[in-house]
């Protein structure tokens, strides 16, 4: 192949990647937050999703970055940071267990702190599952108990639920393994349900 060759097709390769995160940003009037599955990262990889609301544009929006981290083939290091378009930040950090690994199901369980606009949450019991659809396609989500650390309380339980589609690896970064767009929906413990998005990445 030409160099000039070879420069168009990294043109076109950038041109799809370009596209693929212009289709994330304009969706991300539909974020509200949703990061959860059951499969764990494996030990030594580092899974990455990623949800943008440019500017806090989305009254409901959020920008966040979670992260999935293999201790073991089956325990990970997970967690999230935020920002909220009303201007909350949050974190969370907990371990993230595998229980059960199948060729068409993966669950596991979590335990971890959040801290949120000066409280701090425990978010146990979780469920997180993925269910491995034909094509690699997933559906992912979870279900979640958020207790306040110091009162006690705990609203409703949190869901979220939403289709992993396997992106082109034609478009994909050199550095990523693998890469999927989730669409999917998310109840929060005061029982508000909103559209998420997310790009996740496996490194």
């Amino acid at each position: 192949m030409s160099p000039a060759s070879r420069r168009l097709l990294g043109l076109s390769r950038l041109s799809h990647l370009l596209a693929v995160f212009a289709l994330a940003a304009s969706g991300a009037c539909l974020a509200a937050g949703g990061y959860d599955q059951g499969t764990p990262a494996g030990r030594g990889n580092l899974d990455l999703d990623f949800t943008l609301n440019p500017g806090d544009r989305v009254k409901n929006g959020q920008s966040y970055v979670v992260w999935g981290y293999g201790l073991t083939d089956r325990l990970d290091f997970h967690g999230y940071l935020s920002h909220e378009a009303g201007g909350t930040d949050q974190i969370y950090y907990g371990l993230m267990l595998n229980v059960f690994s199948g060729t068409w199901l993966d669950l596991s369980t979590a335990v971890g702190l959040r801290h949120r606009d000066g409280e701090t949450h425990t978010l146990f019991p979780q469920l997180l599952y993925t269910v491995k659809l034909p094509r690699d396609f997933d559906l992912i989500g979870s279900v979640t108990r958020v207790r306040n650390s110091s009162t006690g309380r705990s609203g409703l339980p949190t869901l979220d639920v939403a289709l992993r589609i396997p992106l082109p690896d034609d478009w994909r970064p050199s550095l990523a393994k693998s890469w999927k767009l989730d669409l999917g929906v998310f109840r929060n413990s005061a029982g508000s349900w909103n559209p998420t998005y997310s790009v996740d990445f496996k490194f």
